[in-house]
């Protein structure tokens, strides 16, 4: 039987967990955003609270409103000066953004202790003058206050959201943004205000964080927190604060009681991710109006390429010339580990392993219209699977493929009624399986040469952009494109809807299954810590986004220069450029790095077409074209 201190532990646990909760299912209500950076920013009001605690000697009492007033800034900071600049912007691509703003947020709060001198770490303690004894724990100031948080939180945001003026018209908002501005709602005031309470919420929970679960320098919240908020905000179905709470008081509790037990710390992702699957099963709602309209708003982020011009396909010299480039981009990748030293080898090759995981990312929306945030955790998936299986490492390869593909379609299936996020947060669910997973086969390792896995791992990229791209080009690509686009009149024009969402997710699954089996046949000394990390997966996204979601090639580009960034920085300052960067890649272009790529072929062709003569027409179709 569990004792009441393991139980009022998880109810401490769960409350600084459903602040964050509360704060993201406010902004999808209201904004129609899952906002994947919402611990993150309450992180840096609470390190700031601590240093001018620690060191600047302030009063708890008086360094806690200045964190608040500074997590209320960062949030209409996000609001007024990256989320306004992309209110045209596909949803997909805003999602991506908070991931920037993450990686922003992490930089910030690991380079204040610097800045205050270094000397000591945010650590404090809240003195209230009272305890509570509950066998076998005390639970002190920060425990107490984290108890009283939520409902007080629940009730403020209950009141803001049904009472006042301003949560009326952030809900009509939400509801229906174009008719809502019809009726005179100021559009960008609300959101602002919306805003800025998140990040005061997010900052309450980061302040209390800190004194309940301590700081480690540069490791930000991690995933588990991350986790811990999206599973009760699914329970709710992204709706209703009073169920987001209870759910996530739940979920403190049993992840309490199970790690007592277990005494393990990955326990916790398989309590998260059995509660998560759990989520979306008992939810039998179908896409709404509002979710529907939020998908078809996001095509324009897989925008297709605009297709070269039909007498410059044609012509043999194209074909031979398409051919040979594709030749020498294949050698070109096979070459490069000839030239490098074993240890850049294997940087090589796992790099090549994270871009392949990003193609996966753009196949699954090319051709379904889905984000997907658990990639390279079913890719971790995939490795262990490739650890246990017998036979050479390129048959595990196989292996691995055919499995995660099939347990990608298995989880499309799962989500086919539900909301849009259903798909996401279910696959980022799946992806806490592979530390566990990870972990049971122990030092995990399969014996090959890294220079060989390396050249093996960038063909399989390079030739997969390829053939999905010429997949996009095909009739059976095209109904699935179709049916994407519009599944609603997919089945008049031969098109299943959830036959194409379970084909495109296969494929996108196998992809992964594949990079995780050769990532960890890359690695012949085993697997780092963290290697399969489920928040790598968000890394794996912007890799996608940043290169072009509507190109394969520029999926490829987005993993290189992304890695390329984080391997040649140190530390935060990898962290600041990543976060950074992706920002200003979705801010100032949307469509990814591919676009610029695509801009000067565009250039390139009007300067050939209008030189060349037009051919004579031969047919009375190409007279009318």
């Amino acid at each position: 039987m569990p004792q009441g201190g393991e139980i009022v532990l998880g109810l401490v646990q769960g409350s600084l967990a459903g602040l964050n909760a509360l704060g993201i299912v406010l902004l999808w209500r209201t904004t129609r955003l899952v906002n994947l950076a919402q611990p993150a920013m309450g992180l840096v009001g609470g390190v700031l609270t601590g240093l001018l605690v620690v060191e600047g000697h302030w009063s708890f009492w008086w360094a806690a409103p200045m964190g608040l007033l500074v997590g209320g800034l960062l949030g209409l900071a996000t609001d007024r000066l990256v989320l306004r600049r992309m209110k045209e912007a596909p949803r997909a691509v805003m999602l991506v953004a908070t991931i920037g703003l993450a990686g922003l947020f992490g930089a910030i709060q690991t380079a204040l202790p610097f800045i205050f001198g270094g000397r000591a770490l945010p650590t404090y303690t809240i003195k209230l003058g009272m305890t509570l004894d509950v066998f076998p724990y005390r639970l002190l100031g920060p425990h107490i206050l984290a108890l009283a948080a939520l409902p007080i939180t629940l009730a403020g945001l209950s009141f803001f959201l049904y009472r006042t003026r301003f949560g009326l018209a952030a809900l009509a908002l939400g509801q229906d943004s174009e008719r809502a501005r019809s009726l005179g709602i100021p559009a960008a005031v609300v959101r602002s205000i919306v805003w800025t309470i998140a990040g005061v919420i997010a900052t309450i929970g980061g302040i209390l964080f800190i004194p309940v679960a301590g700081f480690q320098l540069g490791g930000g919240l991690g995933s588990i927190v991350l986790l811990f908020a999206l599973a009760p905000a699914m329970f709710a179905g992204l709706r209703s604060l009073f169920w987001t709470a209870v759910a996530s008081l739940a979920l403190g509790v049993a992840f309490s009681v199970a790690s007592s037990y277990s005494h393990a710390g990955d326990t916790a992702n398989l309590i998260i991710a059995g509660a998560v699957l759990l989520a979306v099963a008992v939810q039998r709602r179908r896409l709404g109006r509002s979710e529907a309209a939020a998908r078809s708003s996001s095509w324009a982020a897989a925008a297709t390429p605009r297709p070269l011009p039909w007498s410059i396909t044609r012509t043999t010299r194209f074909r031979v010339s398409a051919g040979a480039a594709v030749a020498v981009a294949v050698a070109a990748a096979a070459s490069v580990p000839l030239f490098l030293t074993p240890a850049h080898q294997t940087l090589y090759a796992t790099s090549a392993c994270l871009a392949l995981a990003a193609l996966s990312v753009g196949v699954a929306w090319i051709f379904s219209g889905e984000v997907v945030l658990g990639q390279w955790g079913l890719a971790g998936l995939g490795a262990a699977l490739a650890a246990v299986t017998p036979g050479p490492w390129y048959g595990r390869v196989v292996v691995s493929a055919i499995a995660i593909g099939a347990l990608d379609a298995a989880l499309a299936l799962a989500a086919r009624r539900q909301a849009s996020l259903a798909f996401a947060v279910l696959g980022l669910a799946a992806a806490a399986a592979a530390p566990v997973a990870l972990l049971n086969v122990g030092q995990a390792s399969v014996q090959a040469s890294p220079g060989l896995v390396g050249a093996v791992t960038a063909v399989i990229a390079v030739a997969a952009a390829v053939a999905v791209a010429r997949l996009r080009s095909t009739i059976a690509g095209a109904r699935m494109v179709a049916a994407r686009d519009d599944p609603q009149r997919a089945p008049w024009l031969g098109s299943s809807p959830l036959r194409g969402r379970v084909i495109a997710l296969a494929i996108s699954g196998a992809l992964a299954g594949a990079a995780g089996a050769l990532y960890i046949a890359s690695v012949p000394a085993g697997l780092a810590p963290g290697s399969f990390d489920p928040l790598r997966s968000l890394d794996v996204l912007a890799m996608a986004v940043v290169g072009g979601l509507g190109s394969p090639a520029g999926a490829l580009l987005g993993g290189a220069v992304l890695q390329a960034g984080r391997l040649t920085l140190p530390g935060p300052w990898a962290a600041l450029a990543s976060g950074g960067g992706v920002l200003l890649v979705v801010i100032f272009r949307p469509a990814g790095l591919s676009s610029l790529f695509i801009w000067i072929r565009d250039l390139a062709v009007r300067a050939v077409t209008r030189r060349a003569p037009r051919p004579e027409p031969t047919t009375l179709s190409e007279e009318a074209a």
